[in-house]
Order: C-alpha cells, then sequence, then structure tokens
C-alpha cells in the first residue's frame, strides 16, 4: 500500500510492532566487530532507489559514464513511500528518528533500538547513499573493497544485504518464498534517461514498488521458516551451517581449541590451501569432440568430511637441524615415513628441474597460482644448460625451480606425475589423523538426508521445492564455513577510501586471539580442498588409462571441482567401486522417496552431449542430443532472453564452429561498475531546464566479452602436437 508518509503516524504504528531486545549482559556492548549491540525494532522494512545513466563522452570510448537517483521506494510492513530526491528520503529518515528516540524512552532501553532494513544488493545502494551521509568504519562491515554486509546511519538505520544473507537473486527468493515475483527487468527500459521530475508510467511505479514490497515478505518469511526473528538472523547465508555446527560441537570446545593453529603454523596452512581443479587437455582444446559425457561427484565437499581422517591434533613441527638430515634424501625419506604411518603432514618443498613424467598429461596438477615456478640456468660441465619454465594456462610442464606448500595428499599426487633432479623440504609439520568428530558429521548427515528425501519432488510442491532447495544450500554451505580464512583481513573504510588491514603489522596477542576465536580449526577447510583434489585426481587417471590412444593422447576433455567430460563411455561403475565400499563402511548414504539408496560421493553421470568444444578452464560449449546449445565462459551472462526462452550467449554464439578465439559477446557480454568517487555536479536536462545533482555514484553499463587465449597458451596449443619439438626450441 502506497502511503504518504506524512500522514502516517508512525509512533503508534512502530510501536504497536514492539521491540526485540539482547539479553541483558549483551545490550549496549560492541560485538566482536567493534559495534554496539542494539535492541531491534520487530518491524520488517526494505530499501530500493531507481537510476538514470548518463554518458558525456558521446562514443562512450572514455567510460565518461554517470548515474544519479529519479526514485526510492521504502518498505516498512505493508506500507510503501516513495519519494523522488535525497533530501525527501533525509527528511523522511528525521521523522522516523524521531519517532524512534521516543520509543526509546517509551520503552526505557539503554541506546537507540536499530531499524533493520533490508536491501537486495546494498554494494550498489550504499555508493549512492555515501554522496548523503559520511559513513565511518565503525559505522560498516564489509565482505570486501565496496561490498557492505552492513552499513548504519544515525545510529539506529542499518541497511543489510539480503543477497549476501540469501545468496539468490531476488527473483529466486521470492520463487522460493512463494511471494509476489519481482517483475522483469527485460521489460524495463533501463537505458531510458528518468528524472526526478519525470512521471512514470503505471508499469514503471508498480515495477519498483514490487521490487521493495516483495524483498519485505520474502524476507520475513524466510527468516520465520528458519526459526529466527530480526535479533537472531544471521547476517550470512552461510551463518546458518556455523550456528548449527558450532551447537553441536558446544561439549568438545575444549578439545578444538588445543588443535587450532598457532600463527607459523597458520601462515604454512594457509599457503598449502588450495581450491578446485579446473583445466582442460591442451591435446584436445579448440576442437569439437562428438558424444562426450559428463561425470560429477555427488556432494564432493562434504563427502570428503564426511568419509575422510582429517589432521585432529595440533600440529607439531619436524625438527631437522640433526647433522643425520644433512644427508641427501634424508628429510624427504622422513616425511614419507610419516605419511606411511598415516599422519598428515604438511610442508614447503624445493625442487629443483621438475618436468612431467608423462609429457602429454590431460591435466598437469601444479597450479603456478599457488607456488613460485621460475627458469633456472646452470654450469653443466662448463656450459651453461637453462632448463625453462613452460606452462598450460597457468599449469606448470617444466620449471628449472620451484618452491610451493603441500598437504601430504597433494604431495603424493606430485610424486606420481613429476620426476625432478632434487627435492629439498624446507620446513613441514605433522598431527595424527582421525575422522572429524561424529557431532559434526551428524549436522552434514542430517542435511544429506533431508535432501536426498526430497529428491525428485513434485515441482508442484512449492515447499518441498524449498525445503530441498535449503538443505542443498545447507550441504553446500558446510565446506565455505570450515575454509573461512580465520584471519580475515579487515576492510577498513575512511570516506571513500577503502583499505585492507595486514595482520602482519597486528600485534601478536591480537593475532593469537583471533586464531583463538576462529570457530573450526583451519585444517579442516584446508584438507577438505585436498582431499576432493585427490578424488578428482582418481578419476582423471582413470579417464586416461581407460581411454588411452596409440599416439598416446587421451579422450578426457575438462575437469572442474567435482567433475569430468570425456569423450566416449566408461565403465564409472570400475571407478566408483572404492567409492561405495567406503560410503557403506562410514554410513553415507539416505534413501529417496522411493526408498533407494544413494551413496554419498559417487561419480554419477550429469549430461551427455552430442559435441563439446572447449577453450580452456572455465570456457566451453555444447550441444546436446535435442540439439539445444550451452555455454559455460567465466564472464559471458547466463541470462535467459524472455522472448526466446533461449540464453543470450547461446543466441549470439550460433554454432558451435564459432566457439573460437576472438568470438565476441554483446548482449551476453555482462556488465561493468563504473565509479565516480569525486562526482559532484549538477547536470542540466536540455528539455526542461531542470537541474540534478549528481554525487558519489556507481554505473552499471553493459560490456562486451572478447574470448582470448593468454600469448603462452596460444603459443603451446599452435605447438602442442609436438610438446617435444615445444621444449627443444624454448631450450
Amino acid at each position: 500500500m502506497v502511503v504518504k508518509w506524512r500522514e502516517v503516524n508512525w509512533y503508534e504504528y512502530l510501536q504497536s510492532h514492539g521491540v526485540l531486545e539482547q539479553p541483558k549482559k549483551l545490550q549496549g556492548k560492541p560485538d566482536k566487530h567493534g559495534h554496539i549491540r542494539r535492541d531491534v525494532l520487530n518491524i520488517y522494512t526494505a530499501f530500493d532507489i531507481e537510476t538514470s545513466t548518463v554518458w558525456l563522452d558521446e562514443d562512450h570510448s572514455k567510460y565518461d559514464v554517470h548515474s544519479f537517483m529519479y526514485i526510492w521506494q521504502f518498505q516498512i510492513d505493508e506500507y510503501t513511500v516513495i519519494g523522488r530526491t535525497w533530501d525527501d528520503f533525509t527528511e523522511f529518515q528525521m521523522e522516523l528518528l524521531k519517532v524512534i528516540s521516543r520509543l526509546k524512552e517509551y520503552w526505557s532501553l539503554p541506546v537507540l533500538p536499530k531499524m533493520i532494513t533490508w536491501v537486495h544488493n546494498l554494494a550498489f545502494e550504499f555508493t549512492f547513499l555515501a554522496s548523503i551521509y559520511p559513513f565511518q568504519n565503525d559505522e560498516c562491515f564489509f565482505r570486501d573493497f565496496r561490498k557492505p554486509i552492513y552499513c548504519q546511519m544515525f545510529e539506529c538505520f542499518e541497511f543489510r544485504c539480503s543477497y549476501i544473507q540469501t545468496n539468490m537473486s531476488l527473483a529466486e527468493l521470492c520463487k522460493q518464498m512463494q511471494v509476489p515475483q519481482k517483475l522483469s527487468g527485460q521489460q524495463f527500459d533501463y537505458s531510458k534517461i528518468r528524472y526526478p521530475w519525470t512521471e512514470l508510467t503505471d508499469y514503471e511505479m508498480e515495477y519498483v514498488i514490487t521490487d521493495v514490497s516483495s524483498l519485505v515478505k520474502a524476507m520475513q518469511k524466510r527468516i520465520e521458516k528458519n526459526g529466527d526473528n530480526l535479533l537472531t538472523v544471521p547476517l550470512t547465508s552461510t551463518g546458518y551451517v556455523r550456528r548449527d555446527c558450532r551447537e553441536a560441537l558446544k561439549k568438545r570446545y575444549g578439545q578444538l581449541m588445543k588443535m587450532k593453529p598457532d600463527l607459523k603454523q597458520y601462515k604454512l596452512l594457509r599457503a598449502a590451501f588450495r581450491g578446485g581443479n579446473t583445466h582442460a587437455n591442451r591435446q584436445l582444446v579448440g576442437k569439437i569432440i562428438n558424444d562426450v559425457y559428463s561425470y560429477d561427484i555427488a556432494s564432493s565437499y562434504p563427502t570428503q568430511q564426511l568419509t575422510r581422517p582429517f589432521p585432529m591434533e595440533k600440529f607439531t613441527w619436524f625438527d631437522f637441524s640433526t647433522d643425520r638430515y644433512k644427508v641427501n634424501g634424508a628429510k624427504i625419506a622422513k616425511i614419507l615415513q610419516f605419511i606411511s604411518f598415516g599422519y598428515a603432514v604438511v610442508g614447503k618443498y624445493a625442487f629443483k628441474h621438475i618436468r612431467l613424467k608423462d609429457a602429454k598429461e590431460p591435466i598437469p596438477y601444479i597450479a603456478r597460482g599457488r607456488c613460485d615456478a621460475k627458469l633456472m640456468v646452470e654450469e653443466i660441465g662448463g656450459e651453461e644448460k637453462l632448463f625453462p619454465l613452460l606452462l598450460d594456462n597457468g599449469r606448470v610442464l617444466e620449471a628449472g625451480y620451484l618452491e610451493i606448500s603441500l598437504t601430504e595428499i597433494d604431495l603424493q599426487i606430485i610424486l606420481d606425475q613429476y620426476d625432478f633432479d632434487e627435492i629439498d623440504v624446507q620446513s613441514a609439520m605433522y598431527a595424527k589423523k582421525d575422522y572429524l568428530p561424529d557431532e559434526y558429521r551428524k549436522v552434514i548427515m542430517q542435511y544429506y538426508e533431508r535432501k536426498t528425501a526430497l529428491k525428485g519432488f513434485d515441482a508442484d510442491n512449492q515447499e518441498e521445492a524449498y525445503i530441498y532447495q535449503k538443505s542443498k544450500n545447507l550441504l553446500n554451505a558446510v565446506y565455505g564455513m570450515s575454509a573461512t580464512d580465520p584471519i580475515h583481513q579487515e576492510i577498513l573504510y575512511n570516506g571513500g577510501d577503502y583499505t585492507r588491514s595486514n595482520y602482519e603489522t597486528w600485534p601478536a596477542d591480537k593475532i593469537d586471539e583471533v586464531l583463538r576465536e576462529a570457530p573450526f580449526p583451519y585444517q579442516w577447510g584446508v584438507y577438505t580442498t585436498s582431499y576432493a583434489r585427490l578424488q578428482l585426481e582418481q578419476a582423471i587417471q582413470f579417464c586416461k588409462r581407460e581411454t588411452m590412444q596409440p599416439d598416446g593422447n587421451c579422450k578426457l576433455l575438462y575437469c572442474d571441482t567435482d567433475s569430468i567430460k570425456v569423450a566416449g563411455d566408461i565403465p564409472i561403475e570400475k571407478l566408483n567401486g572404492s567409492y561405495l565400499k567406503n560410503a557403506k563402511m562410514m554410513k553415507a548414504f539416505a534413501d529417496d522417496r522411493k526408498k533407494k539408496r544413494h551413496y554419498i560421493g559417487l561419480f554419477e553421470p550429469d549430461a551427455h552431449y552430442q559435441r563439446f568444444i572447449t577453450q580452456g578452464a572455465k570456457r566451453y560449449a555444447y550441444e546436446k542430443d535435442d540439439g539445444k546449445m550451452g555455454i559455460t565462459v567465466a564472464g559471458v551472462s547466463k541470462k535467459i532472453n524472455e522472448k526466446t526462452g533461449i540464453p543470450f550467449a547461446v543466441e549470439e554464439l550460433g554454432r558451435l564452429e564459432r566457439f573460437v578465439p576472438g568470438m565476441i559477446w554483446k548482449n551476453a557480454g555482462g556488465t561493468i561498475a563504473v565509479y565516480n568517487d569525486d562526482d559532484d555536479f549538477d547536470l542540466v536536462e536540455d528539455e526542461t531546464g531542470g537541474i540534478v545533482h549528481i554525487g558519489k555514484n556507481v554505473s552499471i553499463v553493459d560490456s562486451t566479452y572478447t574470448m582470448m587465449l593468454g600469448r603462452d597458451y596460444g603459443e603451446l596449443l599452435e605447438n602442442i602436437k609436438l610438446y617435444g619439438q615445444y621444449k627443444k626450441e624454448h631450450e
């Protein structure tokens, strides 16, 4: 219901909704971010703005582009308040501030209660709000530069990012919560320049109103369905999982504290951390391949945490200072001995002249971004010999010298895949391994069981669809929670300048405190991804053996974290044998509604492609058996054309033969953000003479995406048929 805010008795209205009070021991005290804990008005609100974008360079070549707000919408429960200028908004806020101040006295509260207001993608609105309010660092909490989780104005107004809280688009959130849908953005002409005095059409008004009214309904339903209120709701989507796991592990607090790393151990663990393994077989890049099968691991990261042993004590450093370790090979022999005994070992290693054992290895394991690799010149027999650095799209084929930090899992993969002249252990630490606590794994299993129980849910049953998606999201969030860096590099905000704090400058007691306060031992996250890469590597080598050709090439095309794509069918049940046995032993399975049993961690058929082509990591396209095309390219939008039901990217590509370097996407090229932090000028509309002031702003403008290959990668692919010759030419 749209209302004129001056005609509403906000004091009586807010008073009728009441206030949610903090526990007495926390009232008025700072939280871990240094922000004062306040009581919360028990009312759901949302805020949104619409902006126009103007180009001041006619050919758009200089990106001299600026934006201004022409309408704002503030939803308070069932009321929608609309204004056209920032002065309108500030005046409205001042009225609410007076009311909240009166309510503080009425309820005898120690400090002003706060009004939580949801903003979907607060990063956008924050830039404009900063043009009218001088935010200070202690009023904001950022996830990254220009990405606030929340910000506060006038002590009592707290804007929170509902996108970060839900990890869903507004359209998807509304769909899941079964509330009136956000209207189509494709029918709303964003290129049209609207001013604060422009009369809006009925559709335009409905569009802007629905954005905030639907967001209020969706967030209220989401929060209440999860058993929360505005005082208890987590700030982020992973907060739900963190809360469940903390509650489950509360009796193990002392045990967990003992296993958390100190600063030196943390640094080595951080250096050894690596995400998923995503790469394309350089032998087949750029070729259209027929009859391609895709398989993926069912819940890869939860699988590792349910079924694998992890470091379950504090790490101890190896002492390599004695004379016995001066013998060449003694240190690595000690490391391998401990690994054979079942210990977790994390170390920093230096390799001299490391190179692939198989020159046609489809997925080289070492990522240059996770190591220090370089060429090396050495004098041998009075002559200089060059040991080159050769890369395959960021993967090391050969290096003269390489330093890298590894878990024992990664070390074993490298020992299997690479030869080298020398290896030195620069530092290493070990810990006993055991399975993660039963209470922790029970939480993961509950998520998996709920998800599996609704597998194949009726699409018309919206409640089942919601529970299925919720359980799936919670299951996937477990890893994100455990892999969170315990030493957050805090984002500091000072009048528009962003800086990232450096823990190297922190006092030792602050670092120790932060490491102790981490919800879970950091090594759990490090080992989760390490085990997941091992399972993927086992699939890579299996596909290599099963599809080996007489010329030494194989038919594995592509891998990405938990999936493989291979030409021709393979006996996937052979690969799954050991995983099935392990899942049964650990009771890591659940039954669906038809009583069919699903074992976690098996490779399952995901898709069959009639034709497939890749141009490298995060770049592939395909045709399915029904002729429908699909495209995955980092930087290219997957948005669907509502008129045709086909992704814009597919429409622009047209056919797989055009999926080559130089391909340009325009409609699916995505957008870029142009930030104008120093804007402070008036813009005059030629037609009416009206004036609008432009302060700090961000302009979201359409972009194009051109698929290109890096120079080194392009050169490698040109010579790919003769890798040996390519090596000789660079020696």
